[in-house]
């Protein structure tokens, strides 16, 4: 167990566990656990990697400013994408809600980009058809 510390201190008893198992010792964690305490072993804890390169992604200002009352249909709307995942696949589902009446557009494509534009295309045509009535 010491060779094992020696050559990577930052092991706890999990990992040195599964390194005794690498060597041929089968031993339970419990055990390891107390004959690590016993040997006064104790694991190094690592720094965190400082990311330099870190920018942070584009939040683009709240313009609704939690006022989610609309007055008339297509004046507030909001969206909203997420991936579905179906063992193989990931599907990006796009919905943009009307928060007059809470009809909601959505579009599931493997493509994001195909997602989003379909269901704006989408939103879109609706808005052509009811600006005509």
């Amino acid at each position: 167990m010491m060779a094992i510390h020696f050559a990577h201190p930052y092991f706890g008893y999990p990992r040195m566990m599964t390194a005794l198992w690498e060597a041929g010792y089968i031993v339970n964690h419990k055990k390891v656990s107390r004959l690590m305490k016993d040997l006064s072993i104790q694991s190094v804890i690592r720094r965190k990697r400082i990311r330099s390169n870190y920018t942070p992604s584009v939040v683009y200002p709240n313009r609704l400013k939690r006022k989610f009352h609309a007055t008339a249909p297509q004046q507030k709307m909001v969206t909203d994408i997420t991936y579905i995942s179906d063992g193989t696949n990931f599907h990006y589902l796009s919905v943009i809600q009307d928060l007059f009446n809470n009809e909601k557009q959505w579009t599931r494509k493997r493509d994001v980009s195909e997602a989003v534009i379909h269901s704006i295309k989408a939103s879109n045509i609706r808005l052509r058809h009811t600006t005509r009535d």
